[in-house]
């Protein structure tokens, strides 16, 4: 460990990136004695419009805020719909081939700005400092690991650590996400959200925040994307019924196809640098979730330094995840390994009831639910791409360094 800043009874800890896998950080790090001096860095300011990137929260109890509308949990959802079609030239009245409904109890849909503001702003009034509305140049990097003794990188992906060090290109994956805040009328579906599946590795969405506006939007999980992002987010908006967003309006992000980095590079004990969430490259390969996966990285960090086992941060945070992997590895077969939209369905139709925690956490129920439509379960492994995906999800043989359509 470096020499600690203020006494030997006390350390500093520096948290760099203030989204919601930095403030889960800054949370768990301020809440251990041994702690004197937290900071967050924070590019942005808490005022400014920062993000509308993942909007909808599936576990809200993960985070430490009132779920009120003046805290930004805006709509509390019953849970999704998912919708497959054949292709992507149905029109707006057209029914899908499948339709499967999910529950998501702890769920809502936020104003995503304003949640990560009262978060800080409630950190702040617990004494962590922030710094904001400047970036972090390779020096300030640099001076930041001389004078803190734990840095938590929670900058995204490719992490500021990563880049300090010129090695960006060990992530092996990632999802491009565009969305934008729409008006117009989602009265017929506020209290479950759309989800829609298209013929393609990855799918677009319609997440009410009320009757009147909406977070939508279209995220590509596969090497085959569009040439121009903005139209083919243009035409899935009127394909699917939902106001055309504004260029201007639009953002688009990058996400980890987790895992997208080896384990081992979550990790520098030589400067005490742990990374969280997306910098991690964790988040959900079949669907692209990454905030629960962040700020459950968040908290198991905090948890091992307070048992003084941070050196294990590696390994218990593959271990926590690799369900989850495992099983988006499989779903994600489903439509890779058979191009099949009457197949997809069909596995859609199979998880019918199921909450977002069984289907991205617990392989066990859907492989269950799979098991009891025996039609569908032997179509799905007829195929060699699909058993190879078998194999590589219960040997671990993840691609660190390969490429995966």
């Amino acid at each position: 460990m470096q020499q600690q800043s203020r006494s030997d009874d006390t350390c500093s800890a520096a948290i760099i990136g203030g989204a919601v896998s930095g403030l889960a950080a800054a949370t768990n790090i301020h809440a251990l004695p041994q702690f004197s001096d937290v900071v967050v860095f924070e590019r942005q300011q808490y005022d400014d419009k920062r993000v509308n990137c993942g909007e909808a929260i599936n576990d809200t109890t993960l985070v430490p805020l009132e779920k009120t509308p003046e805290n930004g949990f805006v709509n509390d959802i019953d849970g999704f719909e998912l919708r497959v079609y054949d292709g992507q030239d149905h029109d707006p009245h057209e029914q899908p081939v499948g339709v499967s409904r999910l529950q998501c109890e702890p769920g809502y849909i936020c104003e995503r700005n304003v949640v990560e503001k009262r978060w800080a702003d409630k950190l702040a009034a617990e004494g962590v400092e922030f710094r904001t509305g400047a970036s972090i140049s390779p020096s300030k990097y640099d001076q930041i690991l001389e004078t803190y003794d734990y840095i938590i990188d929670a900058s995204g992906q490719p992490s500021l650590t990563l880049k300090a060090k010129q090695e960006t290109t060990n992530y092996t994956g990632d999802m491009v996400a565009l969305n934008a805040t729409v008006s117009g009328d989602f009265s017929s579906y506020t209290e479950r959200p759309r989800i829609f599946f298209e013929g393609y590795v990855g799918y677009s969405w319609s997440f009410p925040k009320s009757e009147t506006q909406a977070n939508v939007g279209m995220g590509w999980a596969g090497d085959e994307r569009p040439e121009n992002y903005y139209e083919a987010f243009k035409t899935t908006a009127q394909r699917n019924g939902f106001s055309v967003p504004e260029r201007d309006q639009t953002n688009i992000y990058t996400i980890p196809r987790g895992p997208s980095l080896s384990p081992e590079q979550t990790y520098y004990p030589e400067n005490n640098v742990f990374l969280v969430g997306d910098a991690a490259g964790i988040a959900n390969r079949y669907q692209g979730e990454g905030i629960c996966q962040g700020i459950r990285s968040a908290n198991l960090l905090g948890e091992l330094i307070a048992t003084e086992q941070e050196h294990r941060y590696p390994e218990k945070l593959y271990n926590m995840m690799k369900s989850e992997y495992r099983l988006a590895h499989l779903m994600r077969g489903a439509w890779v390994e058979h191009e099949d939209s009457a197949l997809l369905a069909a596995v859609a139709e199979s998880i019918e009831g199921l909450s977002i925690e069984d289907i991205t956490r617990r392989p066990s129920q859907v492989l269950s639910r799979l098991l009891r439509r025996p039609i569908t379960a032997a179509k799905l492994i007829s195929d060699v791409g699909m058993l190879t995906r078998v194999y590589e999800s219960y040997t671990d043989s993840w691609e660190f360094g390969a490429n995966e359509a």
